[in-house]
């Protein structure tokens, strides 16, 4: 349940102004400190531990805060999320590296992929996949999750929990406004379009992850993985955009649009088929830029010169 730390914090910016969604942020901010110094008192607990753990929590909360305050702000919601999702990512990449020197934590890794590799090796495995099992190492593992975590991860993390944080707690601020006679604006994806330019970022920072690749550039090529992510981000959610504009169409019964609703999360929760989804949908938003999807149907005679 850790994963939602932040949803209280998102009802109360929906279902509140900002002056209450900041006091509740400082009490927040005050009520963790309060039992880090608890624990750390009453047990024995490595302070540093605590005070990265209260560092995370302590910006985390911020970030999130900001993002959701910062309504009337000229900054969109999108570039809100990303720009406070790239502060998040930087800061969860820190401690991952420094969590990750630890000799407890290498002992973590150690345990679970021995159990992991016991498991695999007492069901059927082929002469392939043991072969495979045997190359894996802790310092193999860690390297992959290190190169995941530059690469993206991190940046990625932290766009599912700002945004599920903030869709949860516009749910409920909007269901507990409904029974209390009052309303507020829904905010769909299906008015959400990416801007022009952001084709051209997509296409520039793809060739150049390929280039800085081929030389061994590893810090220009992180950066341009990061950059490439974010794309790739903006046009999945235009694609999710688009299919919520043809789900709500009118003449979409309510059941099937309930039934390809229930067929999405099933497809977003099922290993492989998950991939072949959100690909899709990537590609459904990069279309964009040449098929107009979501234009309206303009009925009657053009309203064009030759026309008249």
């Amino acid at each position: 349940m850790s994963f939602f730390f932040l949803v209280p914090l998102g009802f109360l910016g929906y279902r509140y102004d900002n002056k209450v969604t900041w006091t509740a942020f400082l009490f927040a901010i005050i009520g963790n400190i309060s039992l880090a110094l608890f624990f750390l008192s009453s047990q024995d607990i490595n302070a540093s531990g605590i005070l990265w753990d209260l560092l995370y929590f302590s910006i985390m909360t911020s970030i999130f805060t900001w993002i959701i305050t910062s309504k009337s702000s000229k900054l969109s919601l999108s570039t809100r999320l990303l720009s406070g999702s790239c502060v998040g990512a930087v800061l969860i990449a820190i401690i991952f590296f420094r969590m990750a020197s630890s000799p407890g934590f290498l002992g973590f890794v150690d345990a679970m992929l021995n159990n992991y590799i016991a498991a695999q090796q007492s069901s059927s495995a082929n002469v392939v996949q043991s072969a495979l099992l045997a190359t894996l190492t802790v310092e193999a593992v860690l390297e992959m999750i290190k190169a995941i975590t530059l690469r993206g991860g991190s940046l990625v993390s932290c766009v599912l929990l700002f945004s599920f944080s903030r869709q949860i707690g516009f749910g409920l601020a909007r269901i507990f406004l409904r029974r209390s006679g009052y309303s507020i604006p829904v905010s769909t994806l299906m008015q959400f379009h990416v801007k022009p330019f952001v084709i051209w970022a997509l296409s520039a920072s793809l060739l150049m992850v390929v280039l800085t690749r081929m030389i061994n550039l590893a810090v220009f090529e992180i950066i341009l993985w990061n950059v490439l992510i974010i794309c790739v981000i903006l046009y999945l959610a235009q694609g999710l955009g688009i299919l919520h504009f043809f789900l709500s169409k009118p003449s979409i019964p309510p059941f099937l649009g309930l039934l390809f609703l229930v067929l999405f999360f099933v497809l977003l929760f099922s290993p492989v088929f998950n991939m072949v989804l959100l690909s899709g949908l990537t590609v459904l938003g990069i279309a964009e830029n040449w098929v107009p999807f979501r234009a309206p149907k303009i009925n009657g005679p053009p309203s064009t010169p030759e026309a008249k």
